[in-house]
């Protein structure tokens, strides 16, 4: 058996590899397989033994190459390619994600592509899993087939692009945000393809297309020109076969006996176009024969496999229960393909492993007695298991130098007895991201230790071994690793963040989503909206008028006692989507009436009382001492290392605050709200590390005692192993526990402590209480809430809410109220696969086993209380062994609480629930929801629901079961589409997300305000907040009024162009509340890139809209244009002085003029034919000259 260090035995299996020589490699472990992987000649495969594994390999070898990755991306340049596993049996009664379908079809045309365009070379390595190996695919010549490139100059009618897309099983939208679908508007078309990062959008000058350029999915904005793109297909069921489908799926059926209803319905779904569940198990129906994935991968591919015989098994496993699977879809009597047609057979696996030359076996499981012919290398590495146990020692000691091993392990490393460096080597610290690398480096520093400066994963080649000489070299690269290894042979040693602070950290790369509280381009008709002087009205359409002659759009909003207000659309800011708490219709206003005035005034007054409380409190906690805790220490930057995932921008701004107010002598009083999940408890946890670090103690308030059980696991779990003692006290706790904490809490040897408001009791003393945390405020009782008032004066208090509140309420607070808003959501977690399904028996019980399985609970949530027992009967009798609960809001309190608290410490494994589960639980264990009867909840309901899941790094699975999907309203359809589309956390919601925001508005302002926004809306409520918080605090308010506009010629966006109502509605909205000519040119130039060369209205509106911005800078009250003449009517507080305007008419030479005191005309050249440029360009350049002078006097 020969020995070789790691990188020797990189270089000696990539020869082996090149060779074909037969080697059995022993314990190329853990990060190691990337080091293989990297150093090895292309192409070359490894088969994981599942997805996680293979994407940890994925990253490992990505670190190796010096390559950045994203998770569960397929790009077109990547020298790693990651080729999926489907998860969902192809007998589920479920349709799979459709993005993992995309991903994977995505993988295929990354490796076939290079057979058609020479310039595209193949993926260095390919990393696949035996799932993803076995299960069948559209054979490469097929698949080929359905491919096609669009590129510039190509003569191809727009219509026959869109069907090619639908016929590759494109979606067809509105807009374009989401891989696999596509929207037509005019000449232009968007199409996402799943191999690309950014979407492409495709402009045509007749049956050409004339330019291609890549756009941003969230500003919808263009990137960057591209002369061509590839298009694969998004879905396997598209048939391809030389005989017609229906003979295919009508023989399939006289096969298996399946009722001639049965095979009725399958067809004429098919013929309808119709997606339904089941058609998934018909995949082979549409295609001449399936293959296995392994006749996509290059031919000349070297192998490299690890533990053959443990994968073949694994193979044997799968092939067994799809063939149980099959046979159950047959005992129902479903129409289905036969299991050859979707995996491979374990046998045929094994030939294929065996005649791998290089294999890799585990040191541990290597039997010489048992093994082949192979020669055998012997990798020198081991996992630097004494390092990484000295380290957990050094960081359970409260406030040591967590790092002192490390350094001190660095320092010993090539000397001798008497301490004489002989042997320099060459140490890499592994940070996943460039912020952490630097906070790393920063932390080693205080050691005095010599380090070069962090840089990126392949910005520099890795030292793979030690230098010949001088010092030992320190790097710290910000690049993902799993863990690393020690080479002594090599003087290498490569640390992981994991390693040292005993966490995986993963990037998030959040994604912005465009929302918009009141957006209106989610208005339907139906919709009550707020005028800023009628008051409450409902939206009754955008409508086409000619008044005087002239076409544009209108919004009509109807009004009390059948009254309607007609609104052109440059006057489109004037009006708000009325949004509130309260589920119930609001009262119509009487148009022109003094109800809504009234309503307003009666507000003002309320608010302004508010206000004054608010400041008042501000003010006096600005006077009082308080106690300036010390700065963050090294344990605390290590500490911080800890948290599993990259801060978002939003919640780093939150613990940024919450640390500086830790810093000031002034008692904190900060409130941070955030939707559950977004991370608010983070921002606690590092407040609640520094607070007890300094060596004061933390007391966390929960309203109910399975908060408190929940927050005690996750304070716990972070903070022990840094030596800081966590407790919790609520009536779960016995006597003699409960004597014993309450004894330390006094004593001062418990540094945490939650519990709920029994914390508040008298005989709960605090040796040193620094900072009290509570969660949900709003939900205590007054009691309470007046205990909170009086600890605020003398400690730290950080207040968490999990309803989010609007960032225009947040603004309005400012300089009242400390406030932290967390919106950006933690997008890389792994996203909820939300999967809609039939309701049935086979979906719920496997989903369940599956979960059980794995360790974890299950959620499954009914609409109703009225037959929940039912549901819970029919669970206990398809899983036997499941411990089954039941919770809802009729059941006594106690015995509510004692069932959610059994659920949260794992004492029953599947909750059957109603919507009671919808705020403030997180339980980390519970990663399966089934929601019966989805269609019958509203979207935010859906929202907060899938939120409770897929808290930890497992994935998560959100089950909608409805009785039959093409059976559902329009309606339900779309809801339950937006939440399969919308996987990820917070994304993707829109209108739901606004009912929770002012809700939780009405919640952090109290009751009575809650009542004011319901009278008048939201937004109207905003701005008198905003206002009287202005006066308060004596800064000026400035009242900016539009002009009326009366120009005679068409300004509008046909309907032609841009087709969607809601889009239209939107740009008008934003063109109508542009502040400046800059912000009008923008979204104009947005609408010409989105919708192809603007029409002569659309032009006329973009100057129309410029007009109004100048005509508002200039405090005008209107603009006319009639003809060849155009008029400004001058307000009373204009900043214009006849002086000027006198010297403009002497500039102009008369064509500019005084045509009364508050009165401007302007002559302009005759107009030719409809086209209105010239004369409107000559307004705008009249009215910029206007204010350019103002602003110089």
């Amino acid at each position: 058996m020969a020995t070789s260090s790691a990188r020797d035995a990189a270089v000696e299996v990539a020869s082996a590899l090149h060779d074909r020589r037969s080697l059995r490699v022993l314990g190329a472990e853990g990060a190691l397989r990337g080091l293989l992987l990297a150093q090895a000649e292309g192409p070359v495969v490894f088969v994981a033994p599942d997805d996680a594994t293979a994407r940890t390999v994925a990253a490992d070898t990505a670190f190796f190459l010096g390559r950045e990755t994203e998770a569960g991306a397929v790009t077109p340049d990547d020298p790693i390619l990651v080729v999926p596993e489907i998860d969902v049996s192809p007998y589920a009664d479920l349709s799979p994600d459709p993005r993992v379908i995309g991903a994977r079809l995505a993988a295929l045309h990354r490796l076939g592509a290079h057979r058609i365009e020479d310039e595209i070379t193949p993926p260095k390595v390919v990393i696949t899993s035996v799932r993803a190996l076995t299960r069948r695919t559209m054979p490469p010549g097929v698949f080929a087939g359905l491919c096609r490139a669009f590129s510039v100059g190509d003569e191809l009618p727009r219509e026959e692009a869109a069907q090619a897309l639908l016929a590759a099983g494109y979606l067809r939208t509105e807009v374009v945000e989401d891989p696999g679908t596509f929207a037509v508007r005019g000449g232009v078309m968007d199409v996402f393809v799943p191999l690309l990062r950014f979407p492409v959008r495709l402009e045509w000058f007749g049956d050409e297309i004339e330019r291609m350029r890549l756009f941003d999915p969230d500003s919808q904005r263009s990137l960057r020109a591209i002369e061509s793109c590839a298009v694969h297909p998004v879905r396997e069921a598209i048939a391809t076969t030389r005989e017609p489908l229906r003979s295919r799926v009508l023989a399939l059926a006289d096969a298996i006996n399946v009722p001639t209803s049965k095979s009725r319905q399958v067809l004429e779904n098919l013929q309808q176009g119709l997606d339904f569940f089941g058609i998934e198990a018909l995949t082979p129906v549409f295609h001449d024969g399936m293959v296995p994935l392994w006749e996509h991968l290059p031919a000349d591919a070297h192998w490299l496999v690890e533990d053959p015989a443990a994968l073949v098994h694994l193979a044997e496993r799968l092939e067994e229960e799809t063939r149980q699977e099959h046979a159950k879809a047959m005992e129902s009597l479903r129409l289905v393909a036969p299991p050859e047609g979707f995996v491979v057979e374990a046998t045929e696996l094994r030939a294929r492993l065996d005649a791998c030359p290089v294999v890799m076996t585990r040191a541990d499981l290597y039997d010489p007695e048992r093994s082949d012919e192979r020669p055998v290398l012997r990798v020198e590495a081991d996992a630097n298991l004494p390092l990484r146990a000295a380290l957990e020692t050094a960081r359970s000691r409260k406030g040591g130098e967590i790092l002192r091993p490390l350094v001190e392990h660095i320092r010993r490393l090539g000397r001798d007895e008497e301490g004489e460096l002989r042997q320099p080597w060459s140490v890499i610290l592994a940070a996943p991201n460039l912020t952490h690398a630097e906070r790393l480096t920063s932390l080693l520093r205080g050691y005095g230790l010599r380090l070069d400066p962090p840089r990126r994963a392949g910005e520099a080649a890795l030292p793979l071994r030690g230098p010949d000489d001088g010092p030992t070299r320190v790097r710290v690269i910000a690049g993902e690793l799993s863990a690393g290894f020690s080479s002594p042979g090599d003087r290498l040693l490569v640390l992981s963040e994991a390693d040292l602070f005993g966490t995986i950290t993963r990037r998030a790369r959040p994604r912005r989503r465009r929302t918009g509280l009141g957006s209106l381009a989610q208005l339907t008709v139906g919709d009550y909206v707020v005028h800023v002087v009628h008051g409450v009205g409902r939206y009754a359409g955008l409508i086409k008028l000619a008044l005087g002659g002239v076409p544009g759009d209108y919004v009509q909003v109807e009004y009390a006692g059948s009254d309607k207000l007609y609104l052109p659309v440059h006057r489109l800011g004037e009006i708000e989507r009325y949004v509130s708490a309260e589920a119930k219709p609001p009262r119509l206003d009487k148009m022109g009436g003094s109800t809504f005035e009234t309503k307003k005034n009666k507000v003002k007054a309320e608010v302004r009382q508010m206000a004054e409380e608010l400041l008042q409190i501000y003010a006096q906690r600005e006077a009082l001492d308080g106690h300036a805790h010390p700065p963050p220490d090294e344990t605390y930057a290590a500490f911080e290392s800890t948290f599993p995932f990259e801060e978002t921008p939003d919640q780093q701004e939150a613990i940024d605050a919450v640390q500086a107010d830790l810093g000031r002598p002034q008692p904190m009083d900060r409130l941070v709200c955030g939707d559950v999940g977004f991370g608010k408890t983070e921002v606690a946890l590092r407040a609640a590390c520094r607070v007890a670090l300094g060596g004061k103690q933390v007391a966390v308030l929960a309203p109910t005692t399975v908060l408190v059980q929940q927050h005690f696991h996750t304070f716990r779990d972070r903070m022990e192993s840094f030596g800081l003692v966590v407790e919790h006290l609520n009536r779960f706790v016995s006597p003699a526990e409960r004597t014993r904490i309450v004894a330390g809490i006094r004593e001062g040897t418990v540094d945490v402590v939650v519990g709920t408001h029994r914390l508040l009791s008298r005989d709960v003393r605090f040796r040193d209480l620094g900072l009290l945390v509570i969660d949900e405020e709003q939900r205590f009782g007054v009691a309470q809430k007046e205990r909170f008032k009086k600890l605020k004066t003398k400690v730290d208090v950080l207040a968490l809410s999990a309803t989010p509140i609007p960032r225009t309420l947040h603004m309005s607070l400012l300089g009242i109220r400390e406030i932290s808003l967390i919106m950006t959501p933690p997008v890389d977690r792994l996203a909820v696969r939300t999967l809609l399904t039939r309701q049935s028996d086979t979906v719920i019980e496997e989903g369940i086993r599956k979960e059980l399985a794995r360790g974890g609970q299950v959620f499954y949530v009914v609409p109703k209380i009225m037959g929940i027992e039912e549901h819970a009967v029919r669970i206990r009798s398809l899983v036997p062994e499941a411990r089954v609960k039941v919770a809802h809001g009729k059941m006594p309190a106690e015995l509510l609480e004692n069932t959610m608290v059994e659920f949260v410490e794992h004492q029953a494994d599947v909750l059957v629930c109603t919507t009671i589960i919808e705020s403030g639980l997180d339980i980390p264990r519970a990663n399966t929801m089934f929601i019966a009867r989805a269609d019958a909840f509203g979207l935010s309901q859906l929202y907060q629901l899938r939120g409770r899941i897929g808290r930890s790094k497992l994935r998560a699975f959100c089950y909608l079961m409805v009785n039959a999907l093409e059976r559902l309203s329009p309606e339900a359809k779309r809801r339950l589409e937006a939440l399969q589309k919308y996987a990820e956390l917070g994304s993707g919601f829109h209108v739901a997300s606004e009912d929770l925001e002012i809700r939780g508005a009405g919640e952090i302002l109290g009751g009575r305000q809650s009542g004011q926004i319901q009278a008048i809306g939201f937004d109207a409520y905003s701005r008198i907040l905003a206002e009287a918080v202005a006066e308060l605090r004596g800064q000026p308010i400035v009242h900016d009024t539009d002009p009326e506009i009366v120009f005679d010629v068409p300004a509008f966006l046909p309907d032609t162009y841009v087709e969607d109502t809601g889009q239209r509605l939107d740009l008008y909205r934003r063109l109508s509340a542009a502040r400046d000519i800059d912000e009008v040119d923008a979204v104009m130039e947005e609408i010409r890139d989105r919708f192809g060369d603007l029409p002569m209205e659309a032009t006329h509106l973009g100057f129309v809209m410029a007009c109004k911005t100048y005509g508002r800078a200039l405090h005008a009250q209107a603009l006319e244009l009639r003809g060849d003449r155009f008029t400004i009517r001058l307000g009373p507080d204009t900043p214009l002085s006849p002086k000027v305007a006198a010297e403009l008419h002497r500039k102009t030479r008369g064509r500019l003029s005084l045509a009364g005191p508050d009165r401007i005309a302007l002559r302009l050249p005759e107009s030719t034919g409809r086209r209105r440029e010239p004369q409107l360009r000559a307004c705008q350049e009249a009215l910029a000259e206007l204010a350019s002078l103002a602003r110089a006097a």
